[in-house]
């Protein structure tokens, strides 16, 4: 059975992380991604590490500057890149060229989605906006990751952080007495809740193109993305008038909550107990039952004003066990508890390794690499394969001679000129 996107063609104009992620996602389920890549910006195919010792295979010099004749293009793939940019193909164009510019409108016209995250105006600039495009194919799907959307900021850079900051996580990130210079997290959280977004949307548009023959302008706007993900923090305000302040690992509602401390170095251990009966279930796993009929902790609102001694308590307990152990005496118990894990944790963990979440890619310079798979499975299967991230260009013979019908003293040409780049 052919997997769901069979047979749609996706440009991938992405950078980073929101988009690569977006256009992995719908690779895996059977797209063919064409990355547009070029040598005028390799964009995250250089981040680190740089190889073996004294010998630093990844530019990281301006690219107008690079001598490409002394870089092997197939190492240049980083990681993070390979981790975003599986079973994709990949393309070389210099669109700041004219001609280069006409290239990626034939391709557009023999293509069902088009993804962009560049900063708002670029597109523009280029002809390559969805104004241009569908006047060449009025069916064609067009999306602008951007990072606030049309409007008076609709010129700002972002990255990962300051989406966090502008949505409001940070406000809420830390504990109560973390300042306020320190309420933020480095990872891209944000990118991937939006890109799982976007994701989902454009096989809405594509599923409504096949109803009624249109094509669509999807914008999407990463901060307000992050911003719907903060829905209490934004109604405590709204109905309050309150401006909620961080709570760390506890929760305004429930108690016991909370990361408690276990056996081991750095070994930590999260249970989470939301009514009475679940309370009593952990009263009875832990051996305490007169906790159950301690004025202090017989009901919620008891143990939410005492649950500084709660947390003690508690910690006790756990600090005699490793983490698994907790989990796994809780769980039998039917409380909610999860083992605080790290990479080397995940990557040995059996539940994950069971359902085959591990994907394995043999990378040039890096050799083979596990990443994290798909999290969704379906019956028709989401991918046939995990294939490795395409180096720099290796498609060009697919695109530009099958897909675009060039000979070869055109496209002997166009590198000579820099526009296949």
């Amino acid at each position: 059975m052919k997997p769901a996107l069979a047979g749609v063609r996706i440009l991938d104009f992405t950078d980073s992380v929101i988009g690569p992620f977006v256009t992995m996602l719908l690779a895996h389920y059977g797209a063919e991604v064409i990355k547009v890549d070029s040598r005028m910006h390799l964009g995250f195919r250089r981040l680190g590490p740089w190889g073996p010792k004294g010998n630093a295979p990844i530019p990281q010099a301006p690219e107008d500057t690079v001598d490409f004749s002394k870089v092997r293009l197939d190492w240049l793939i980083s990681p993070m890149f390979a981790q975003l940019n599986s079973n994709k193909l990949s393309m070389t164009l210099n669109l700041s060229k004219p001609e280069g510019r006409d290239l990626f409108k034939r391709l557009a016209k023999i293509s069902d989605v088009v993804v962009d995250n560049f900063r708002f105006g670029v597109m523009q600039k280029w002809g390559l906006d969805y104004s241009s495009l569908k006047q060449m194919k009025s069916d064609l799907i067009v999306t602008s990751l951007q990072a606030l959307g049309r409007g008076p900021y609709e010129e700002w850079t972002t990255w990962a952080m300051n989406v966090m900051s502008y949505a409001g996580f940070t406000q809420g990130w830390g504990y109560p007495d973390t300042s306020t210079e320190e309420r933020i997290g480095s990872g891209y959280y944000c990118d991937y809740i939006a890109g799982g977004m976007a994701a989902a949307v454009i096989v809405a548009a594509l599923f409504y193109r096949a109803r009624t023959g249109k094509g669509q302008y999807i914008e999407l706007s990463q901060a307000e993305v992050a911003a719907s993900a903060m829905g209490p923090a934004y109604l405590d305000y709204f109905v309050n008038h309150r401006v909620a302040p961080p709570v760390g690992n506890r929760h305004r509602l429930f108690a016991p909550y909370n990361c408690y401390r276990c056996m081991g170095d750095d070994a930590w251990c999260v249970i989470a107990v939301r009514d009475d009966e679940e309370w009593q279930q952990l009263c009875l796993a832990l051996e305490q039952p007169s906790w159950v009929k301690d004025p202090k902790f017989k009901d919620m609102p008891n143990r939410l004003k005492n649950v500084e001694e709660l947390d003690r308590n508690i910690e006790k307990w756990t600090s005699w066990h490793t983490p698994h152990q907790v989990m796994g005496i809780l769980q039998y118990y039917g409380v909610a508890a999860g083992v605080v894990q790290n990479g080397e944790d995940l990557y040995h963990d059996i539940q994950l390794r069971a359902r085959g979440f591990m994907a394995e890619q043999d990378l040039p310079r890096l050799g083979n690499v596990t990443f994290a798979g798909m999290p969704v499975r379906s019956s028709s299967g989401s991918t046939v394969s995990y294939q490795r991230a395409p180096w720099l260009g290796e498609h060009n013979d697919y695109v530009y001679g099958q897909l675009l019908g060039l000979n070869e003293n055109e496209r002997k040409r166009l590198e000579e000129e820099r526009v296949i780049y």
